[in-house]
């Protein structure tokens, strides 16, 4: 039998950085992935801009970035619709829109504080958040600097960020802005893949979290998602890394509160000290581990862990190319939104709410010749019952007929967040394993007792998007969790 440093469970975008990390420093590593093919929740993903430069030096991958302008275009119910440039440094100009240029100027002037505000949080993204009790030198400089970062923003920049942080986006933007249309681009922004509405207090701090893990509020996805997982997986096999495939982990082995192996459906048995899960926590703690093995008050953390998913991936085909009206084909590659107001979003948040689905639901997606790959929101994790994907394909054919000409739908496809947790053992279907708000954030992501990346179980770690920093192909999470794994 083999026995390995270090077992990885799940050979998603920080699985397979962590093991490349730690093979490079000559640890023996095993990565157990439950489905054919590596790549976990990024398989979603088309392209990402997240991934971080210090992972791509540190890992020395070899992945190209497309160096170009892109464009987000916000359609509108009256053909009028806004299309934004991105350039490559992210700066944001307007090429159409029926905004006033007031309203234009304001609207970038939001932009440039949110930006501002994002850079001084992306400097906490990138390292293993301080135990704020600890009493340690580092943990207690690190805080030191944590706010004297914020300090720095300047007396009028700091109270404007502590005064806006925790409130809701849509009073932030109708203070600043009239045009409906603008208000929908950055109420998107700020809520796909969270469980708030554009009324819900937190969502300017979701807004600016993700700015600070993307580099940018809209994203300009300027790396390709499979050249990622390629590049990643080709860089495990070149350091000796092995996979054990189509293979899912039932249960790991607990011995004196410490971590000796893991069992596999099948009943192997592979043993490690060692191990490192990038399953989400509520199936990490609740089903490899169990609750008659953790702490009372420990579990009742771990179940109040917010991790309902709400967002489903779409794929369509039509007949011809895709065409948009009163659109410049220019335009085509854009990130397209369809989420034309505050009042809009809002209403199909309120079907969320109650575990249903608007008949008017929220669109993110990308068109490619005569195929569509789509977000879809608000569409919730169901604990009971199932999602009726006829009357869902309806909603969609409605909102598009209006901005796609003469095309006929002939495939469509659809992963709920059901599907979603089936397919990659993520509870509740959930885009970053847990709610991305002020109570799951930083040093205390996902939840006290379980922060900085270690468990109550000697030998366990975690490193999956229920860490810090969060969701998104950064490998942030899977860097960090290992440097805490060789302090030990």
């Amino acid at each position: 039998m083999k026995i390995f440093d270090i077992i990885i469970i799940g050979a998603g975008p920080n699985g397979l950085a962590a093991a490349s990390y730690l093979s490079k420093l000559g640890k023996k590593v095993l990565v157990v992935e439950k489905n054919e093919e590596v790549g976990g929740l990024a398989q979603y993903a088309d392209s990402s801009s997240s991934l971080s430069k210090k992972v791509i030096d540190q890992l020395g991958l070899k992945i190209s970035t497309k160096k170009k302008n892109t464009f987000v275009t916000s359609l509108n119910d009256n053909l009028n619709h806004t299309v934004l440039e991105i350039d490559e440094n992210n700066a944001v100009k307007f090429k159409e829109c029926e905004a006033s240029l007031e309203d234009q100027n304001n609207f970038l002037k939001l932009v440039k504080k949110y930006n501002l505000f994002s850079k001084t949080l992306s400097s906490f993204m990138f390292n293993s958040p301080p135990r704020v009790k600890s009493g340690n030198k580092s943990d207690l400089w690190q805080l030191i600097s944590m706010g004297w970062k914020v300090r720095k923003l300047g007396k009028k920049n700091m109270r404007e960020l502590l005064r806006i942080i925790g409130l809701n986006i849509a009073d932030d933007l109708e203070d600043n802005l009239i045009n409906d249309n603008l208000m929908g681009i950055l109420c998107n922004e700020a809520i796909l893949g969270s469980n708030l509405g554009p009324r819900s207090p937190g969502s300017i701090l979701t807004l600016l979290y993700s700015n600070a893990i993307n580099g940018s509020i809209f994203r300009n996805n300027n790396l390709d998602s499979k050249q990622i997982i390629d590049s990643l997986e080709q860089s495990c096999l070149d350091r000796g890394v092995e996979f054990l495939k189509s293979s899912e982990v039932k249960k790991l082995f607990i011995n004196n509160e410490s971590v000796t192996g893991i069992e596999m459906n099948n009943q192997n048995t592979i043993e490690s000290s060692t191990i490192i899960s990038t399953l989400d926590p509520k199936t990490t703690y609740l089903n490899l581990i169990g609750a008659d093995k953790l702490d009372t008050d420990f579990t009742r953390r771990v179940s109040n862990f917010r991790s309902k998913g709400n967002v489903a991936k779409i794929k369509l085909e039509f007949k011809n190319m895709i065409k948009i009206k009163n659109l410049d084909e220019k335009y085509i590659g854009s990130k397209f939104i369809y989420a034309p107001n505050i009042k809009y979003i809002e209403h199909a948040f309120n079907n969320n709410k109650y575990n249903k689905y608007s008949t008017k639901p929220c669109l993110e997606f990308y068109i490619d010749n005569k195929n569509i790959s789509a977000n879809l929101y608000y569409v919730p994790y169901l604990k009971s019952g199932s999602h009726d994907k006829k009357e869902i394909e309806s909603n969609i054919q409605l909102i598009l007929n209006n901005f796609i000409d003469n095309n006929q739908l002939i495939k469509f496809e659809i992963d709920t967040p059901n599907e979603i947790e089936k397919k990659y053992n993520t509870s509740g279907g959930h885009w970053h394993h847990g709610d991305m708000e002020i109570d799951q954030l930083l040093m205390i992501r996902p939840f006290y007792g379980s922060a900085q990346y270690e468990t109550p179980i000697n030998g366990l770690y975690l490193c999956g998007a229920g860490t810090h920093p969060g969701g998104g192909i950064t490998g942030i999470n899977a860097i960090n969790a290992s440097k805490q794994l060789l302090k030990k």
